[in-house]
């Protein structure tokens, strides 16, 4: 049996460790403006009527009641 021969290398000397400090998170505040104006955006239905979506719902089966 054979031993092994001493390793030829030194281990490296261990570095203090330096401690990061933690950033400051940027806080962003946003300010919600009142818009008069989204409720007639959410009350139009005119995409409804429109040929592309109606041939979309027919190839998708807008039908759910006949499961």
């Amino acid at each position: 049996m054979y031993m092994a021969g001493i390793w030829p290398f030194g281990k490296k000397p261990a570095e203090p460790r330096q401690v990061k400090q933690p950033e400051k998170r940027r806080i962003v505040e946003y300010e919600r403006k009142k818009d008069e104006p989204s409720k007639a955006k959410v009350a139009d239905r005119s995409h409804l009527e429109d040929a592309s979506f109606k041939d979309a719902m027919a190839l998708l089966g807008s039908d759910t009641k006949k499961k």
